[in-house]
């Protein structure tokens, strides 16, 4: 059967209305023949029987920025939700276990509810983990399980309704199936996520209040629909020290073919209307948690294929030691290939980091460089690739931005307004965004989000009660996923 296991990711804003796909941030330590990427996401495949019904294609379980805890499975074959019935031996679980017992605390199963409009509900076996035997089952009635495709089951409950203590958990999700063609009982077919081990889970705090809010996050700098919420004006979610270690928004691993490193978000290939891809250095990369709720809205299938330090260019970057310089430049021959091989991509959307360096020729500044090297790229391109979208570089903070937004949440001050940074000093020249403008084509097209970072003078670290940056330049994967709406809006208003 087929397994791929995605990193979650605790502390993004999940099921809050503005953000469509919920995103979580666990990383499982696991070990046996897995490929790594250049994320550090890691994939198991052993692809027999995945055209079997509940064969999982993908768990993610962790926390949200809510701080409530998310499960989404996803099967590579479309089900009912009639076919889940535990009785008849086919059931989605996960099992958890507390970190310092040896035995599973609870087994969480979705089970059949015709009155739920999904068809599935949500029960909790508690177990007693000094012996492993079964001590009760609770119907998890304030629970809400959405099915957003006949592939996929997510639900989103705060830790207290599992009774969880903060602390750190494993997790493991099993898929059974007995009585259906090709898995006879009495063994029938059972599936495993991980294939080997367990995925880790850190319970922390309790309700953050703030991220369920209206007007939380980029949905407060809206210009067409003015949105504000007094309560959010001292809030700041989530905390610069949970920022710090966040990483960006995981996708499931794809074969790795040289330097190319390529992962998948959006909706499943079968699904999809259209494939795009995610090209650039880091700052591409803070953008696929925006990206990933526009693909969820116009049924895309999205390839992220990001590489620290090294947007797509053929100018020289600034990169130390130089192997890593050497490899950025292999890396930027390689993606044109990999495209070439992948036709059915037709729009890429490229992010380059506005203040990083490249090498200029004696005579000429490096900003010309930059706008020349990001042109010739994308024009070598294969003609596969019919529309090329630049989204304009973010905004940056200062080395001290964090320790301010630290201080002003101490002084219960507003952090957004305390810490905010003149926009000249916020916002540099971008040369990608210069480059989209001197190209006359029509398939070069520029999306510019600054108006969510910025006022006409100022721009701001805390928006909507959300914090923007997990460093100088880095977008938290809540304020990216808060953007998702709104990047929307803009890419298909380039369809007129």
């Amino acid at each position: 059967m087929t397994s791929l296991l995605r990193h979650l990711n605790p502390l993004r804003c999940g099921l809050v209305a503005l953000v469509a796909a919920v995103t979580l941030l666990v990383v499982p330590s696991l070990s046996g023949g897995a490929p790594e990427t250049s994320e550090g996401l890691t994939a198991y495949f052993d692809g027999k029987d995945a055209k079997t019904p509940l064969d999982l294609f993908g768990v993610r379980f962790g926390q949200t920025a809510s701080t409530d805890l998310t499960l989404i499975i996803r099967t590579h074959e479309p089900w009912e939700s009639s076919l889940i019935n535990s009785g008849a031996g086919r059931s989605l679980c996960v099992t958890l276990r507390s970190d310092a017992l040896p035995n599973p605390v609870g087994r969480l199963c979705a089970h059949p509810s015709p009155r739920r409009k999904s068809g599935l509900a949500l029960r909790y076996t508690v177990m007693d983990p000094a012996t492993g035997k079964q001590l009760g089952i609770r119907d998890l009635s304030r629970t809400t399980v959405t099915r957003s495709n006949k592939t996929t089951f997510r639900v989103s409950f705060p830790p207290p309704l599992l009774r969880l203590k903060p602390g750190l958990y494993h997790w493991t999700a099993r898929s059974q199936f007995r009585d259906i063609a090709g898995c006879p009982p009495p063994g029938g077919c059972e599936d495993l996520v991980p294939n080997k081990g367990e995925a880790d889970l850190r319970v922390t705090l309790s309700i953050d209040p703030a991220a369920r809010q209206r007007c939380f996050g980029a949905a407060s700098r809206d210009g067409r629909n003015t949105c504000r919420n007094p309560r959010l004006r001292r809030a700041v979610v989530p905390t610069p020290d949970v920022a710090e270690v966040t990483p960006n928004l995981p996708c499931t691993p794809l074969p790795q073919e040289g330097l190319i490193i390529p992962c998948e978000f959006g909706v499943p290939a079968a699904e999809a209307k259209h494939t795009v891809a995610l090209i650039g250095d880091s700052h591409a990369a803070h953008w696929r948690a925006a990206l990933e709720h526009v693909s969820q809205k116009d049924k895309w299938r999205g390839v992220s294929i990001t590489r620290s330090g090294c947007p797509l260019t053929t100018a020289t970057v600034r990169l130390d030691p130089a192997s890593r310089r050497a490899q950025c430049t292999r890396w930027n021959q390689q993606v044109p290939r990999w495209l070439a091989k992948n036709r059915n991509i037709s729009t890429v959307f490229v992010v380059a980091h506005f203040d990083a360096g490249v090498r200029a020729r004696r005579g000429r500044s490096e900003f010309q460089t930059k706008k020349n090297g990001y042109a010739r790229a994308w024009k070598r391109l294969p003609s596969s690739v019919k529309r090329v979208v630049v989204i304009r570089d973010t905004p940056k903070s200062t080395p001290n931005t964090l320790n301010c937004v630290r201080a002003a949440i101490i002084k219960r001050k507003g952090a957004g307004n305390a810490c905010a940074m003149t926009r000249r000093k916020a916002l540099g020249r971008d040369a990608a965004s210069s480059a989209v403008a001197r190209e006359r084509s029509k398939k070069f097209r520029t999306v510019d989000m600054t108006s969510f970072f910025c006022s006409t003078k100022r721009c701001f670290p805390v928006i909507g009660g959300a914090l923007v940056y997990k460093d100088i330049s880095h977008l938290t994967d809540i304020y990216a996923s808060s953007l998702g709406p709104f990047l929307l809006r803009k890419v298909r208003a380039l369809n007129g």
